[in-house]
Formats: C-alpha cells, sequence, structure tokens
C-alpha cells in the first residue's frame, strides 16, 4: 500500500542506519530499481553509489494522525460502568468504573455512522459518542455482531468527519500501521507497529461453522489496550486496514485486527438488519501445496483441500468427502481464503453448484448451506 505523498515526505532512514549499512558494506543487486523516494544512495568499497535494499521507516506519523483524529470518538455510558478504560492505569483496580467505555470511528458518507467492537458496548443500554473537539452527542445501536466483535452505532450530527475503509487483502507483514484510540474524549492517542501476521492462510483452516475467530485476524505489535479498543488501525496510506480489538492490558500480548474487508462485508447487514446472517457448509480445509497437487495429478496448484466434514451438515448432505479439492462455488475459482467467505455470505438454502477433483477427474455436487448454527 502506497504511502501519501504527504507523508511520504516526511520518510527516511536514521543517519546510524546509513552507517551500519555502509560498514556493511552495502551493495545493490545489479537489477534493484532505484533508491525509494526519500531515501539516500550509499556508497560501496568502491565508492560508487549504492541502491538501498529496502524503503525507508518512517520518521514520523504527525500528519498522519493529524488527518485522522476529526473521526475518531470516545464512547461513553450514561452511567459508570467496570473493567472499562479507567481500569487499565497501573495501580488501578480491575473493577474501576468510569462510564468510558472505548474507541470508536466514524465511517461512509455524512459521518452518522460510527464503528466499534461489539464488547465495547454490551449490555450497555443508554450510549454517547465524545468528537474530539469535546462535544457530546447521543448515540443508538444500529447492528451488532458479536461473532466478529463489531458494532455499528448512530449519530444524528450531520457532515462529521469519517476514515475510508482499505483493502486489508493488500496488507504485507512488516508494513507500517498506527492504532489511534480516544479512550477517554480529552484526546486521540497513538501507537505505531508493523503488522506481525495477516491471517489469510488461516482463514480456510476453519470452515465448518462457528466464527474464524482471532487466528483469522490481522496481528500488529502496535500497543492495543481497552482504551483503543474499537478504534481504527491505519496504514500510512490514511486507511483504515481494521479495526482494534483489546485482547489484554498486559505488556507482550498479542494485539489482534478485525480486518477491514470482513468489515466491509458485515456493514450492509449491521445497516439494514441489525445483524450479520451467515452461512455454514460443515466444511474443514487446507490449502493445496505442489505436493498434495502432485500426489492428487491436479492439473494446477488450485483449490481447497477438504479435511474432514461435520455428520449431517450441509456438505455431507451434499456428498463431499474428506480428500476432495473443492475447485470451483458457482463456477468461481476458489482457494482455502476464498471458500470460507462465499460459504459465508451465501443465501441460507439456495442450491450452490460446487466442483471438487476426486480420483483424477472433476465432480459436480450440488450443495444447499444453511444458516450458520448460533
Amino acid at each position: 500500500m502506497r504511502a501519501r505523498p504527504g507523508l511520504a515526505a516526511a520518510l527516511g532512514l536514521a543517519l546510524g542506519a546509513h552507517a551500519a549499512l555502509a560498514a556493511a558494506g552495502c551493495r545493490a543487486r545489479p537489477d534493484e530499481p532505484d533508491a525509494a523516494p526519500g531515501t539516500a544512495p550509499i556508497a560501496d568499497d568502491a565508492g560508487r553509489p549504492a541502491r538501498l535494499l529496502y524503503p525507508a521507516a518512517p520518521g514520523s506519523f504527525i500528519e498522519l494522525v493529524r488527518d485522522a483524529r476529526g473521526a475518531v470518538v470516545s464512547i461513553h455510558a450514561a452511567t459508570p460502568v467496570k473493567s472499562g478504560p479507567a481500569a487499565m492505569f497501573p495501580g488501578a483496580p480491575p473493577a474501576s468504573s468510569d462510564v468510558a467505555l472505548g474507541t470508536g470511528f466514524l465511517v461512509e458518507s455524512g459521518g452518522t455512522h460510527v464503528l466499534t467492537n461489539d464488547h465495547v458496548i454490551a449490555d450497555v443500554d443508554r450510549l454517547s459518542i465524545v468528537l474530539v473537539d469535546g462535544s457530546e452527542h447521543p448515540a443508538r445501536v444500529v447492528g451488532r455482531d458479536a461473532r466478529l466483535d463489531l458494532a455499528l452505532l448512530a449519530v444524528e450530527v450531520p457532515r462529521l468527519p469519517t476514515l475510508h475503509l482499505g483493502d486489508s487483502d493488500e496488507v504485507e507483514v512488516g508494513e507500517w500501521v498506527v492504532a489511534l484510540g480516544n479512550p477517554f474524549g480529552d484526546e486521540v492517542t497513538a501507537s505505531a507497529g508493523i503488522v506481525s501476521a495477516t491471517g489469510r492462510d488461516a482463514a480456510g483452516s476453519m470452515i465448518a461453522g462457528t466464527a474464524l475467530g482471532f487466528r483469522s485476524y490481522l496481528q500488529v505489535d502496535a500497543r492495543i489496550h481497552r482504551g483503543n479498543s474499537g478504534g481504527p488501525v491505519v496504514s500510512t496510506a490514511g486507511e483504515v486496514i481494521g479495526v482494534a480489538v483489546a485482547t489484554s492490558d498486559r505488556p507482550g500480548e498479542l494485539a489482534f485486527v478485525i480486518p477491514s474487508n470482513r468489515v466491509r462485508d458485515a456493514l450492509p447487514q449491521l445497516r439494514q438488519y441489525g445483524r450479520v446472517q451467515r452461512s455454514w457448509a460443515g466444511l474443514w480445509g487446507r490449502p493445496v501445496t505442489r505436493e498434495i497437487a502432485t500426489q492428487l495429478g491436479l492439473p494446477k496448484i488450485a483449490g481447497a483441500l477438504v479435511t474432514r466434514t461435520e455428520p449431517d451438515s450441509p456438505a455431507a448432505r451434499a456428498g463431499v468427502r474428506a480428500g476432495d479439492v473443492v475447485q470451483t462455488w458457482n463456477d468461481r475459482p476458489v482457494d482455502h481464503r476464498s471458500l470460507p467467505v462465499l460459504i459465508s455470505n451465501a443465501p441460507a438454502g439456495k442450491p450452490v453448484k460446487l466442483a471438487v477433483w476426486r480420483d483424477r477427474a472433476l465432480v459436480e455436487l450440488n450443495l444447499v448451506p444453511e444458516p450458520m448454527p448460533e
């Protein structure tokens, strides 16, 4: 994902890093392109300019935070609640009470909808949001999805600034991100880090019917605590690549982020129905490797290998077996990452044409997805 021009101008490597690379005799490969904007060439042992092998690290996120902060809000309850952000301070008792619940951010045109975590607003009757200017406004719950830990709120304040949902499928391990929070409505906080894992390869390991959980979330090493749970995690392009989920206030704990593409899929249903209607098939799958493709005689490395099916599930009734490789879903090519999404989003009760590779030939099956069990 590309950095914005304004932020890219602030990118650069520290002089110490330049010196370390130069001392190590850093040379560019003959086919290496010119150095990225904002980086300086280093001379090699012969005095010739050498190109940096890696793009510059960010020197500052000031402009990014300044541009995004107006859309980051604090979520409050009408009466004090326990174990909210107030309990995260060192020495505070776990049951510390405060009206602050966590963070949210404004999305969509017009700025009338706020995204946050479902656990932030669960079991709270009356809610309000506090904008960056300190003003407080009533909010109502439009929709909730406990499986994804996502909630959508509405506010009656027109023309508020919003943040744009980016494409989480483009996020790569090692990419810089910033987690923004507004725990108490006093100030927008920021913590920076890199993407540690994308969760995309794990997404196909559980297609059985329950929520995929943290294994399919993005992982980042930016600090995410109770205060910025529900807040946006932003790329250097200024786009939201996910929603922060606080799992613990202990340092060193993994920080998880709900991918923006999963959020985007849920938004229309949250807005229209107040919940997300998902389907299931009862499949368990894994990626197709080169070795598996060779063993099964597949023409190419493609599809999702079925490791087992749940008894009395839609997949079992359709005749799907362990060892099958799902190739297409209604003539659309699939793999272990896209198949769970297609199953989840399929209308329950509507037959789907499934093509599976079995005994070195394609077999067509009809599968009828069912509503995901609660």
